[in-house]
């Protein structure tokens, strides 16, 4: 006896079909040229460094678009209002914490993900019911119009109009144009003479020369072009796939398969988990054994990674089968109960991989790609737990949107408990007490510079246990790396001098004054 259940999700109101072309319009090219032009004044002569600037732009896109949707009395969706919000909250993370490295690269990188669907679906709702397939056309078709998007916008641009204007509507511009470049030049010198923060701005923004002058207009093009692509769908309201229409995914129609076809794999699947995890139960069961002839970073090292990558590999291997199954075997409870066969095995799976993940950072102490690992495994575990719900209600549709979601809350969390910080306690801390235990028989020793390269804020813990971290510097060997006098001249070279206002970074201002307060 099968139980047929029939989603209750609507239809998304958006598809790929054939429409007319976007109307000729001026405002979106506009808009963009103010956001590019923004972001130039915001990174020029900043040396790459990021901080304030970028949640001002983020500020300011975000801005622009609220305002060019008011203009022509027209409404943003739900869930472009929440991916714009994700995104400013990615934006802020550049002005509070100096995260490390791959920390800020994978928050620039939600960021520039967040924007991309945020302008997809600005004006088209139905992403919360979009299929995962749907969303990876969309999140494809987002990145492919960051390339021809300014285009795109140019071809549209009414230049009929400017070639048809009469040259008197042009003058008064013309002419106001050029009563403000004296004023702004008269003013702008007698304020920089007033100020030489003020100074050594406008002369980054001014100090040109032809060479200079090709740069920064190339620059500024760049910045307007990235702006257009992000502009091109938003304001032009296309949709957001270009990859079929809002049906034809293979969640969506169905596939040939039956329940023999399909249940074998995954009936297979949930055997293996078992098995492996029959062979796992001894180091449950002590919660510190090792295999013989394992070591912890044989054993914890290479596992952690190989488990998170059965975990996932898992989750796309259930999304695919649902895809191929045929639509009145996915409504059977058997289906449903072969899904759970492979997902609650798997759940202690990932019970495996947090004990060692445990067992390492009782060894070892933490590491960036510790908290990122952490990370994760927490992020598999909400989205796992997700997919299970969805595919025994039938409702698969609800599944990609709110994993997302999950997986920009989760890093946004473990960039909020700062882990520069958090790693710099702990194994400073744990050097301070000493720490032995079943897993190591010596006491751990932090490295001084794998800690100041987590960034600043992994400074204040180094200043405030310099004592225990260096040692005194004897005269005539100054030059050696633990030698305080060295480490507190290296620290005042990196973190001591003031930042750029526009990169301006909370945790940089306090590794500035913590360093400053230090004596040699």
């Amino acid at each position: 006896m099968s139980t047929e259940l029939h989603p209750l999700t609507p239809a998304p109101t958006w598809d790929a079909t054939s429409r007319p072309r976007p109307e000729r319009a001026a405002w979106p090219l506009g808009v963009a040229a103010v956001a590019g032009i923004a972001a130039y004044v915001l990174t020029i002569s900043t040396d790459g460094q990021s901080g304030l600037n970028v949640a001002i732009w983020v500020a300011i896109w975000v801005g622009l678009l609220l305002w060019s949707t008011r203009r022509r009395s027209q409404t943003p969706t739900r869930e472009g209002l929440t991916l714009l919000g994700v995104a400013l909250a990615f934006a802020l993370t550049f002005a509070l914490w100096d995260a490390p490295g791959e920390f800020q690269f994978l928050n620039a990188l939600a960021l520039v993900l967040a924007l991309v669907l945020g302008a997809a679906v600005w004006r088209h709702a139905g992403l919360a019911t979009t299929a995962t397939g749907r969303m990876t056309g969309m999140i494809f078709t987002g990145g492919s119009r960051l390339f021809y998007g300014p285009f795109a916008l140019l071809e549209r641009f009414p230049w009929g109009k400017l070639r048809g204007a009469k040259a008197g509507r042009a003058t008064p511009w013309l002419t106001g144009l050029l009563l403000t470049v004296p004023v702004l030049l008269v003013f702008g010198g007698l304020l920089a003479g007033a100020d030489s923060g003020f100074a050594d701005l406008i002369s980054g923004l001014w100090r040109w020369n032809p060479e200079n002058l090709i740069q920064s207009s190339f620059t500024v093009l760049l910045w307007v072009a990235f702006a257009g692509g992000l502009a091109y769908p938003a304001l032009m309201a296309l949709s957001p796939t270009l990859l079929g229409t809002a049906t034809d995914t293979p969640e969506e129609r169905g596939g040939r398969l039956g329940l023999i076809e399909t249940g074998m794999p995954l009936l297979a699947l949930g055997a293996l988990f078992l098995v492996f995890l029959f062979t796992q139960l001894p180091y449950f069961l002590s919660g510190i054994t090792l295999p013989d002839g394992f070591t912890f970073a044989e054993y914890v090292r290479r596992g952690f990674s190989e488990l998170l990558w059965v975990a996932f590999l898992t989750l796309g291997l259930l999304l695919a089968a649902y895809g191929l199954t045929r639509p009145n075997v996915r409504a059977q409870a058997t289906y449903r109960l072969l899904n759970l066969a492979v997902l609650l095995p798997l759940a202690l799976v990932l019970v495996s991989a947090a004990n060692r993940w445990r067992l390492y950072t009782l060894a070892y102490g933490l590491s960036e790609i510790r908290v990122l690992g952490a990370a994760l495994l927490v992020w598999l575990v909400l989205a796992l737990a997700w997919l299970g719900v969805c595919l025994w209600r039938g409702t698969l549709r609800r599944f990609a949107y709110p994993a997302l979601l999950a997986g920009f809350g989760t890093l946004l969390l473990a960039t909020l408990i700062n882990p520069g910080a958090l790693i710099a306690r702990v194994n400073v801390g744990r050097e301070l007490a000493a720490v032995t235990n079943v897993t190591r028989s010596t006491p751990q020793q932090a490295d001084l510079w794998s800690l100041i390269q987590l960034g600043a804020d992994a400074v204040p813990t180094v200043v405030a246990n310099l004592d225990t971290l260096t040692r005194d510097c004897p005269p005539g060997e100054c030059g050696y790396m633990d030698h305080r006098e060295y480490v507190i001249l290296k620290l005042k070279e990196e973190f001591g001098a003031a930042r750029d206002p526009r990169v301006w970074n909370l945790s940089q201002e306090r590794a500035r004054r913590a360093v400053l307060g230090l004596r040699e």
